[in-house]
């Protein structure tokens, strides 16, 4: 803003109204006055249906001579079904009660929904209640955004018939935390997710509970000499991806303790958390992989007046006292060539098979039921190996979980 020129109030205002925008544009806006209900909803599958080759339709929705195939989801999500009403009226034949119909809406980016689409509602307490989807309206907002509008009627008192033409079965999930993304995921993979979700869940209260230092306020463990030891790259690896977060113990604020070097952000790039991250090999075989210690002397910090002497980890050379190796040459090895482990019960000595969770983290493909389940069998303890390798697990495993569920119906 120069002194003739006033531009704060044109900033201002233009500002509020890209926030209207942005409001207006965003996808639950459109039904935040709506009521959400949770429903079994029954998805046309149109590639498994057999329709008229000229109307696209079928004689019978429902019933044994059916050629209309379903998806199940359950636990969807509507939003505006109205208390259920039963208006009568007087005709000829006496008192006669209307049909039970109504409207509501989808979320975008969810479903596809179909004219014929059915819908029982979970807090219609015992009963079986199946609404036929008798209209289908398409509103799109100006991010490209679907809203689809349903009219329906109740069909149905039971649900029984339309189970035999299930052929696939998926799970809504709702909206994570910090976001508005909901999807619509197989129900076998949400089910594996589910129990990768509790391994991670549970080394996340492991390490917590082994390494977490009350005294100093951080996470710390003890080298083969008993020297107390702060790596502040482990730090900003747990705090980047929020590796420590929705675990069942207590919250614990991870945050930096000592200043950061200068040149930290530099020096945090040829690390091999860096080379996690970006899941790449070429860095990953370049990566430090020993540490350095340097004695803490930083006052005014958490380590300030301690009676016993704290280390701080170093990857940069040159280096001033060899402590230990993050990662064993074993598991560099087998993710530089690929070499997944044989879980040959005969053998003697051999690597527990969830290194191959590490290996095709790098190398591509998904980590079995058997790989996962190995690590329930790990003996943890206080050492580097354990200190270094359960952050990078539970990274793997979230990032397994990732792709399990990024996928939309």
């Amino acid at each position: 803003m120069g002194k003739i020129i006033e531009t704060n109030y044109h900033e201002t205002v233009g500002k509020l109204t890209s926030f209207a925008t942005d409001l207006v544009n965003n996808s639950f806006y459109v039904l935040n006055d709506k009521k959400p209900s949770i429903v079994t909803y029954y998805n046309i599958n149109r590639e498994k249906s057999t329709l008229d080759p000229g109307s696209k339709l079928s004689y019978d929705n429902i019933g044994e001579n059916s050629p209309i195939r379903f998806n199940k989801i359950n636990d969807f999500i509507i939003y505006g079904f109205n208390k259920i009403e039963l208006n009568t009226e007087n005709d000829e034949f006496g008192l006669e009660a209307e049909k039970i119909s109504g409207d509501c809406f989808v979320l975008p980016n969810t479903i596809i929904p179909t004219e014929g689409d059915y819908f029982e509602v979970e807090h219609i307490k015992d009963s079986t209640w199946l609404f036929i989807v008798t209209d289908v309206q398409q509103d799109t907002l100006n991010n490209g955004s679907n809203v689809y509008k349903l009219q329906y009627k109740l069909e149905y008192l039971d649900h029984d018939r339309l189970q035999r033409q299930i052929v696939d079965e998926y799970k809504m999930i709702e909206k994570r935390e910090g976001t508005n993304i909901v999807k619509v995921v197989e129900m076998n993979k949400y089910d594996i997710a589910k129990k990768i979700d509790r391994i991670a869940v549970t080394l996340k209260d492991y390490y917590n509970n082994l390494f977490y230092n009350d005294k100093v306020q951080t996470f710390i463990f003890m080298d083969l000499t008993e020297w107390r030891v702060y790596d502040p790259y482990m730090i900003e690896f747990l705090i980047r991806n929020k590796i420590l977060d929705n675990g069942t113990d207590s919250y614990v604020y991870v945050c930096h303790q000592i200043d950061t070097v200068q040149t930290f952000a530099m020096d945090y790039d040829k690390t091999f958390f860096r080379a996690f991250e970006l899941c790449s090999k070429d860095r990953f075989a370049t990566a430090e992989r020993s540490i350095q210690l340097e004695e803490i002397k930083s006052y005014g910090t958490t380590f300030a007046g301690r009676f016993e002497t704290y280390y701080k980890a170093k990857y940069i050379k040159p280096l001033t006292r060899y402590s230990g190796i993050c990662l064993s040459d074993e598991i560099y090895y087998n993710i530089m060539d690929n070499k997944l482990i044989d879980n040959d019960l005969n053998l003697e000595y051999k690597s527990p098979i969830w290194v191959n969770i590490l290996v095709k983290y790098f190398n591509g493909g998904e980590p079995t039921e058997e790989e996962i389940k190995s690590i329930e069998n790990i003996h943890f303890d206080t050492s580097i190996s354990a200190f270094y390798m359960i952050p990078l697990l539970i990274f793997c495993l979230e990032n397994t979980i990732e792709k399990l569920l990024n996928w939309t119906l």
